[in-house]
């Protein structure tokens, strides 16, 4: 898949490229962003920011990747330790597919510069390949920023899209977890109690016994 998104800012103008290949025989699914123009702002400093508004054009490139396999040995251990660790917690999780990641900036008249993060959060969308997709499953990423593997639950649960919400532009893994295997009982909701009600409970409760002290001290007298 290769996509461009035109993204107007000030008098210039930030191509977004967003291009996506298989090392499977499943072919790549689709990747976009939630919100392009917050992508432009987190990935660019307030100085290119400034340079981009008075005219100069500008490029943002994200390549994915994905396959059924780590790129190393090493590196799956440490996915399955991670795997294994969100389980105690979440209950069975299944491997999907891997998705490498690489991104970068470049002006005209520059050179590229890599992207590890952007300066907040944005929402990264990923078609689910058919193949994994069923009836009463969530989703899930886990993520490998430079060996730090964080999982981030689907922000918008949807039957055939991923969506991470998060700053950083690492690989990871798709998981999948049907409801049976989930430790998480999605039935239930339990009631809240607003922080509100609780104080003025707690104020109404103070003013309360403030008053049975002093009558008990007035009739003591």
């Amino acid at each position: 898949m290769h996509q461009v998104t035109h993204i107007s800012y000030g008098e210039g103008t930030v191509d977004i490229v967003l291009d996506s290949s298989s090392l499977n025989e499943v072919t790549a699914p689709e990747f976009r962003f939630g919100d392009y123009s917050k992508v432009v702002t987190s990935c660019f400093t307030q100085k290119e920011l400034d340079r981009i508004s008075e005219g100069d054009n500008a490029q943002l490139t994200f390549y994915f990747v994905v396959s059924d396999k780590a790129e190393d040995e090493l590196i799956e251990g440490e996915y399955s330790s991670a795997i294994e660790e969100n389980e105690v917690v979440l209950g069975n999780l299944n491997e999907g597919i891997y998705v490498e990641i690489d991104a970068s900036k470049a002006f005209e008249d520059g050179n590229e510069v890599p992207l590890g993060a952007m300066s907040s959060d944005v929402d990264i969308q990923m078609d689910i390949p058919l193949y994994l997709i069923n009836e009463d499953r969530s989703y899930y990423y886990l993520s490998n920023n430079m060996g730090e593997y964080e999982l981030f639950e689907d922000s918008t649960p949807d039957a055939d899209v991923l969506t991470v919400n998060t700053n950083n532009i690492s690989s990871g893994l798709i998981l999948y977890q049907d409801i049976s295997e989930s430790l998480i009982d999605h039935s239930v909701k339990r009631p809240g109690i607003s922080i509100q009600y609780v104080l003025v409970a707690g104020i109404v409760f103070m003013v309360g016994l403030w008053l049975f002290i002093d009558k008990c001290h007035k009739n003591s007298i």
